[in-house]
């Protein structure tokens, strides 16, 4: 799959994401971007980064601006995944991804739905955009379409029944992959429905 590399700012819908791209080397990507190029209210922002490094540097980042700034970002929870801080006057959820680690383009090659295959990132200075060449197509349609192999399907057979909730219907050939990917699994527990990528809530 050949992804598309723009320049971001041709996008005015992303530049509220400036402030949650300050103060560290991570990058923005997953389901956010549906929310936002729908005018929908985003209510979480997952965050990636390159390495251990870069992470821990912005939760080192985010926790200074928790103690110096309480009433501006606040520590929300944390697990094996994920650490996530609340921006107060956004309301919007900041969530740190510490199980996957890549570049931009790499990452979002993972995600099973190509609605969500975005991320916003500054290189350089420059803020730019990675995104799958069918997204705004998809998006528009309110298509589910996975165009790669299903690393976690029971996880994405949830979040499926999720995206139909919110209006979206899945083509033929996804469900058609879904189904002989759930099918290949030989024993299925009630442990494989928790089990997803980053634990990402869209």
């Amino acid at each position: 799959m050949i992804y598309k590399h723009e320049e971001a700012r041709q996008y005015h819908e992303l530049y509220f994401l400036d402030k949650f791209l300050e103060g560290h080397k991570g990058f923005i990507a997953g389901g956010c971007f549906k929310n936002i190029f729908n005018h929908e209210k985003v209510k979480d922002i997952d965050m990636f980064f390159r390495n251990e490094k870069d992470l821990n540097e912005a939760i080192h980042y985010y926790a200074e601006k928790c103690a110096s700034d309480a009433n501006h970002i606040k520590l929300v929870y944390k697990t094996g995944k994920v650490v996530a801080f609340i921006h107060i006057p956004s309301k919007t959820q900041l969530e740190l991804v510490r199980s996957v680690f890549g570049e931009p383009e790499e990452v979002i090659s993972n995600f099973d739905f190509t609605v969500t295959k975005v991320a916003r990132y500054v290189v350089d200075g420059e803020h730019r955009i990675v995104i799958h060449p069918q997204f705004f197509e998809h998006l528009h349609l309110k298509r589910l379409v996975v165009d790669n192999t299903l690393n976690f399907p029971i996880s994405t057979f949830e979040r499926m029944i999720r995206y139909v909730g919110y209006g979206y219907k899945p083509c033929l050939e996804t469900k058609a992959k879904l189904v002989d990917a759930i099918n290949s699994i030989q024993n299925i527990d009630e442990n494989d429905f928790s089990k997803s990528l980053y634990e990402g809530l869209d």
